[in-house]
């Protein structure tokens, strides 16, 4: 009985066990038929073949793992390294092993993410000392020279350098890289490791250099991926059971690529053609600044028929328009408030958050009091809010009148405050909605996990419930801060 091709014959004692998918290494045992041994005889009773299938990868053990810090660009990126990794043999290292190779994609927005980068990078390094250490990502753009300094970095990777990841480390660390990469291994992402919803990047760099912030430096200006490209992706991603989609960028509402494709005129055009060639149940637009929610993007969305997720995340920053001029923001108070009023009479019970940087130089009492009447006019429905803090090389650096830690803390607490509260009211409002959920993804053992409705709203879903990457039909039957439960309906 000669075994399949690719597979091994070994000996052992009364049984076979034929593996029924051999991918995933799960088998049962079956008796070998009288008749069937290798030399066309009868088999001896002391004596059956094992077939087991070798993959290409399966005599290595090297393990990668992959952390992420910042946005979901970023959350995006590091899936990408991931997949143009793995053709070298290795596989993602499990919660608490150590690993071979460790990945870390930075952010760089604030001090505190600067803080919790370093902090990262020492524990891997700490974690296996003969491992090896790459960080990756905005940070290493900012200031290579202080992360490349801690003990235990092996290799920088600058956000230009990413796609060429699968070139570079070879070189670099060639005791890792010990075998060419198997040409049969896919490097298209086709799952975000942890993940029931997966992110999509449409574009990169910004143009915009508010006052405040570093990201134009250490991403560049903005670049626009073509259409077909986007498009093809998400089929590749609805074929592999994703029934949501983010769709991210630094600079999402300034998409456009009408050079090379005259149809994709805006981010409105690209949702229309995205909604017209692919069967994705829903997409969901990430961060987008107020002045480019425009009419045609708002009439897309009403008449998406769900299939754009009735959440928006429309970052405000600041309430007093003289603030928003000293930050170099394209839009004052009216021009947000009419843009985002629009976005929900286009769609009931759609959910809006914003970001708001509180103590920005000069913002005076009057200036706070502003944007905390806009927080609570109910127009926005969570904020995130983040206390100012330089950013060298940033205009706002330089700016005199700094506001004390003291006031800045208090403001924060108050904003945190109303977010609360505003959210809880989100949360009434869901009472007696039918929503569809897409479970988080659920950690062994755990008796309770959440969800995710299509508004964004955060659903406590009972053990029972499989969860995966598919739409749950949810009753809402009560609310929490926090949370909403419901009951699920067929």
């Amino acid at each position: 009985m000669n075994p399949p091709e690719g597979w091994g014959t070994v000996p052992s004692r009364n049984l076979s066990y034929e593996f029924d998918e051999p991918n995933r290494g799960v088998g049962h045992r079956k008796p070998i038929p009288k008749g069937e041994g290798q030399s066309g005889k009868e088999s001896s009773p002391s004596r059956i073949h094992i077939w087991l299938y070798s993959r290409p990868m399966a005599e290595t053990t090297k393990k990668i793992a992959l952390q992420t810090l910042g946005c979901r660009l970023n959350q995006y990126e590091t899936e990408k390294m991931a997949a143009e990794l793995y053709p070298f043999g290795f596989r993602r290292a499990e919660p608490g092993e150590k690993a071979d190779l460790y990945i870390i994609n930075t952010c760089t927005v604030t001090h505190r993410a600067d803080s919790d980068c370093r902090q990262m990078v020492k524990k891997a390094a700490r974690e296996n000392p003969n491992g090896k250490v790459v960080v990756a990502g905005c940070y290493v753009d900012n200031d290579p020279a202080l992360i490349g300094g801690i003990s235990g970095v092996h290799v920088l990777i600058k956000n230009k350098e990413k796609e060429r990841i699968a070139s570079i480390l070879p070189s670099q660390l060639p005791d890792l890289f010990d075998r060419e990469p198997d040409s049969s291994c896919s490097t298209n992402i086709t799952d975000f490791h942890g993940h029931n919803r997966a992110w999509l990047k449409v574009s990169d760099g910004c143009n915009q250099w508010c006052s405040f912030c570093i990201i134009p430096t250490v991403r560049g200006r903005l670049r626009n991926r073509p259409v077909n490209d986007i498009v093809s992706e998400v089929s590749s991603l609805v074929a592999n059971g994703y029934n949501e989609i983010v769709l991210t960028g630094v600079h999402l509402g300034h998409y456009k690529n009408r050079q090379t494709e005259p149809q994709a005129k805006n981010l409105a055009s690209l949702c229309r053609m995205i909604l017209d060639r692919t069967e994705v149940k829903r997409i969901r637009l990430s961060s987008i600044e107020p002045q480019t929610v425009r009419e045609e993007l708002v009439q897309v969305y009403a008449e998406s028929a769900g299939r754009i997720c009735r959440h928006m995340h429309i970052p405000l920053q600041s309430g007093s328009s003289r603030i928003l001029k000293l930050m170099q923001r394209p839009y004052d108070q009216n021009t947000y408030i009419k843009r985002v009023t629009a976005v929900k009479e286009a769609q009931p019970n759609t959910i809006v958050g914003a970001d708001v940087i509180v103590g920005f130089p000069g913002e005076t009492d009057a200036d706070f009091g502003q944007t905390k009447r806009l927080a609570e006019s109910g127009l926005i429905d969570y904020l995130h809010v983040f206390s100012y803090s330089d950013r060298p090389g940033t205009p706002a650096s330089q700016m005199s009148d700094k506001i004390s830690p003291e006031v800045i803390k208090e403001r924060n607490a108050i904003l945190s405050e109303i977010s609360e509260r505003n959210r809880a009211k989100a949360h009434l409002r869901q009472v007696g909605e039918r929503l569809e959920v897409i479970a988080e993804h659920r950690k062994p053992h755990d008796r309770e996990f959440f969800g995710v409705a299509d508004n964004f709203i955060k659903v406590k879903l009972s053990w029972e419930i499989d969860g995966g990457k598919r739409l749950i039909p949810i009753r809402v039957t009560a609310a929490c801060d926090e949370f909403v439960v419901g009951m699920v309906e067929n």
